[in-house]
């Protein structure tokens, strides 16, 4: 499939092609994780101010893609669901994307938990130039370093020699365009950018382990 360069055009063609695409999938059940469910639609997206809106609740402006994803749709009519590989546990549903304002209050602490842990607040990652996060779900992040905002794994983990906690961060994809399509069509099945293309030239920033 041919996959548009400009931002407008990709998350146009992103909307349509899986929208599409979700009218075919069927659940797997011999998978753990959340999955998108069938029949899947995006919701539409936000206005100039809404968006606006959007940014003074985070206190940051958001990214050219980021702006254009939430402009073209705001998260999903359907959650996504985890049939646990069919192993006898209850079902569970939970969001494969935020939307505004309904996961408001869900995307700020997210962010919070993993300031908390760094010692930081968004003034002081302003200050020393530190990339904002903004949680694309629960565990993954864009990181605005400015050049390509890539998408990464962020969770806490328990250092045993230190005896606190600390953030571990790793590269899942180097854009949002590449995080959107593997998320969508290959979801069960992708793997990261960084094992996909391990001899790309990538710089580390702060939120790299």
């Amino acid at each position: 499939m041919k996959i548009p360069e400009n931002l407008n055009e990709f998350m146009l063609w992103f909307k349509h092609q899986s929208e599409k695409y979700f009218e075919t999938i069927e659940l797997e059940k011999d998978v753990a994780g959340l999955q998108h469910q069938k029949a899947t639609k995006w919701k539409k997206g936000l206005t100039v101010q809404e968006l606006t809106d959007f940014e003074n609740e985070l206190g940051f402006e958001f990214p050219e893609e980021l702006l254009e994803f939430y402009k073209t749709m705001n998260g999903t009519d359907l959650t996504g669901i985890n049939v646990f590989a069919e192993q006898g546990l209850p079902y569970y549903y939970a969001p494969i994307y935020f939307s505004y304002p309904e996961h408001l209050t869900k995307i700020k602490e997210l962010i919070q938990e993993i300031l908390e842990i760094k010692g930081l607040t968004i003034e002081q990652m302003k200050e020393q130039k530190i990339p904002l996060i903004f949680p694309i779900n629960e565990f993954y992040f864009m990181i605005f370093d400015n050049q390509t905002n890539p998408i990464y794994f962020l969770t806490s983990a328990y250092n045993r020699n230190k005896n606190q906690n600390y953030i571990y961060g790793s590269l899942w994809t180097d854009t949002l365009k590449s995080w959107l399509i593997k998320d969508t069509f290959n979801r069960t099945t992708h793997i990261s950018d960084l094992e996909e293309f391990p001899d790309k030239k990538r710089v580390p920033n702060y939120w790299t382990t």
